[in-house]
């Protein structure tokens, strides 16, 4: 690389500037720099519009360049400008057969159809694929999601329908085309061609740098054109349709000069407190720096809005750092006002000037500016990365041109071929979807044939690379075929059956019907029908099928049988259930009894129960049931088994409580009578009762001397 010399041309919109360069110890040594205004306006917004009169104004600066240096250069880099970017949005999603863990090679297509939904929105001229009307230079994932949920990356994630959304550039191909002719009018050979802003962000970012998230704005004459660089690469391009033209209009709007004058002026304000002016009508102006601040601060404000806007747009969140380069960024305030709009603190927005980059030597004193930083970029990127400006490849017999502004490989040639990469995958057939007792259910197509990628005959993948003269093949998946399905087929994919207790299987007795009654086992399932398997089988006809109904027995009580099926826990897919409740496949029944059984279970309503009466507001209690369990005395708490014999009575044998029994419950004397008083009373529910009355269940007494 040391003292290999390199001819750049850079095409502006009002200059074109020639350099004559070589790398030496790693750094860029100008030889010769040349710069000449064009004639005409034979250049807009970046554009070639007449390319006979800059075709004369680079033949005229070649042999400046031959001249002075003695020797004349055949070959040629130059950039396409920024501000011939296209800018676009897009999204694609993609539905996998099934949940997987997402690799690299599965997301790669679907971030690369969203540049290619994005390159879609382009405007188009006639019938020609926008594929040959546009090159794809670069692309950046804005927002990710799996399943619906917003990620920070696909890679590595499990689930079924990946979603990218990207902002993508592209640089329209007459650009290039019209570079081209311009050069082959020359007589020189393009040997390599690149972006400005790559070209600037090659020379000013060094390579430490550009694992930060950057924005480098190349602020121009009619354009200002962005930059972002984040994890090592450059990862999106977009442009303002407003830069230093808009502050010299309004300056020759409010003083009355003519565009020249008002530009002359504007390059003077940083470096003077005022500046004399000579305006349309031949007046001479004294221009204060102080009030021509106030009246740019509208305009200068708007262009760091309109910028900040961009780099958020690109980048989604404001970068750690801007550098401004072009001559444009000298523009007054426009570095404060950039800072706010994009709320950095003030170190981190800066003017990189030409001469104080540590990779350049020999630059003469007339091109230390900000806006010489492009043509010094261009030669730089050409010599330390040469490539040709193209690399030509064939995608299926089809010529496909490449620009080389990063490492080629595969996909990039198959989007520049007009492919959408999708196609790669072996879509399943048509699935039918219906509902089933409710619920949506449906039978997949079958699996599609993946497509195949051929290089040069060898299978390869999207990310393997292309050079010069490849033939790359790409075959398309197959489409699986589509669903069908009869009603017995959907009944072989149901088990006809649920479960006893966990483990005993119980085949059941199924019908499928739809709205208008039983189908057929020969009729094809329709998607989007709504069908029901209906069963006449309850849980009672299960358990008497499996002679489980009475297994549990009977206890005796007061002389009558007593089912311990009243007593069984009943559950239906865990759930409490009753014994008419019917049944479906696969639904799961537990039937038994309770862990324990006591003698508290049996004393319901229908037997005696212990009997409660409020004496002077006092609630009473008699429990003096007597308890026999296969006639021997028990508790309450005694187990009980099948088969058992239960009694219940209350004291003795046919005995209930009476009146007078509340003194065993109560204290109260009732032998001696208070010296006034000599008459006990008995008021029971408010009336007055005699001893015996027989208790009854809530009883209100009250009990007192009279």
């Amino acid at each position: 690389m040391e003292d290999k010399s390199i001819f750049v041309i850079d095409i502006g919109t009002r200059t074109v500037i020639a350099l004559l360069a070589r790398m030496a110890n790693d750094r860029l040594v100008v030889d010769r720099m040349i710069m000449k205004e064009h004639q005409s306006r034979s250049m807009l917004d970046g554009q070639i519009h007449l390319v006979d009169q800059v075709s004369v104004v680079v033949k005229e600066l070649l042999d400046m360049i031959t001249e002075a240096s003695g020797q004349k250069p055949s070959a040629v880099a130059v950039a396409a400008a920024g501000r011939t970017l296209r800018t676009a949005r897009g999204s694609a999603s993609y539905r996998l057969p099934m949940s997987v863990v997402l690799t690299q090679e599965q997301v790669l297509p679907v971030t690369l159809e969203a540049v290619y939904e994005a390159q879609k929105t382009l405007p188009s001229k006639g019938r020609v694929p926008l594929s040959q009307q546009y090159y794809c230079v670069g692309y950046s994932v804005v927002s990710q999601s799996l399943d619906g949920a917003g990620l920070g990356s696909l890679i590595g994630q499990r689930g079924q329908e990946p979603q990218v959304d990207v902002v993508a550039t592209f640089l329209p191909r007459i650009v290039v085309d019209s570079l081209q002719t311009v050069i082959q009018s020359a007589g020189l050979e393009l040997i390599n061609m690149t972006l400005e802003p790559i070209a600037v962000s090659n020379l000013v970012l060094n390579p430490s740098m550009r694992n930060l998230n950057l924005a480098l704005v190349d602020i121009g004459a009619g354009t200002s054109d962005i930059a972002i660089c984040s994890e090592n690469s450059i990862s999106a391009f977009g442009m303002v349709a407003m830069a230093g033209d808009e502050i010299t209009e309004k300056i020759s709007d409010h003083y009355l000069l003519d565009f020249n004058e008002a530009e002359k002026a504007k390059r003077l304000i940083n470096d003077h407190e005022e500046i004399e002016a000579v305006d349309v009508l031949g007046l001479r102006q004294v221009l204060k720096k102080e009030d021509i601040m106030k009246v740019l601060e509208p305009t200068v404000d708007e262009l760091a809005d309109a910028i900040a806007k961009q780099i958020l747009e690109l980048n989604a969140k404001p970068p750690q750092a801007v550098l401004l380069v072009g001559g444009g960024s000298l523009t007054p305030g426009l570095r404060s006002s950039l800072i706010r709009a994009l709320n950095l603190p003030e170190s981190r927005v800066g003017i990189q000037q030409a001469d104080r980059l540590p990779n350049i030597e020999n630059l003469s004193p007339e091109f230390h500016g900000p806006n010489f930083i492009t043509v010094l970029g261009i030669a730089y990127s050409a010599l330390m990365q040469p490539s040709a400006g193209v690399t030509n490849v064939e995608v299926n017999d089809v010529p496909v041109r490449i620009l080389n502004l990063s490492k080629n490989n595969v996909a990039e040639a198959l989007i520049n071929g007009g492919l959408n990469l999708r196609d790669i995958y072996g879509h399943p057939g048509q699935a039918v979807t219906f509902e089933l007792n409710g619920q949506v259910r449906s039978i997949p197509g079958k699996s599609g044939k993946p497509g195949e990628i051929y290089l040069n005959g060898e299978a390869v993948d999207f990310i393997d690379p292309v050079k010069e003269g490849d033939k790359i093949r790409f075959v398309p998946g197959e489409k699986g075929e589509d669903a069908a399905a009869t009603a017995k087929d959907l009944l072989d994919t149901i088990p006809m059956q649920c479960t006893l207790n966990d483990d005993v299987p119980i085949p059941l007795s199924v019908e499928l019907r739809d709205e208008y009654g039983p189908v057929e086992s020969d009729r094809m399932i329709v998607d989007g029908g709504k069908y029901t398997l209906e069963s006449k089988e309850t849980v009672r006809d299960v358990l008497v099928r499996q002679n489980m109904e009475a297994y549990l027995g009977f206890v005796l009580v007061n002389g009558e049988n007593y089912a311990l099926e009243k007593k069984a826990i009943i559950r239906k897919n865990g759930t409490e259930s009753a014994m008419d409740e019917a049944l479906l496949p696969g639904d799961h029944i537990f039937y038994g009894p309770p862990e324990v059984l006591t003698v508290r279970d049996f004393m319901t309503a229908e037997y005696p129960a212990p009997l409660e009466v409020t004496v002077n507001g006092e609630k009473i209690v008699f429990n003096d049931v007597q308890i026999r369990v296969n006639g021997q005395d028990a508790g309450r708490e005694a187990t009980v088994k099948a088969g058992d014999i239960l009694e219940f009575h209350h004291g003795k044998k046919g005995y209930e409580p009476i009146l007078v029994d509340i003194f065993t419950k109560v204290n109260f004397d009732h032998k001696n009578p208070p010296p006034d008083k000599n008459q006990l009373v008995f008021l029971v529910n408010g009336e007055e009762k005699q001893y015996t009355y027989v208790l009854q269940p809530g009883d209100n007494i009250i009990l007192g001397w009279m």
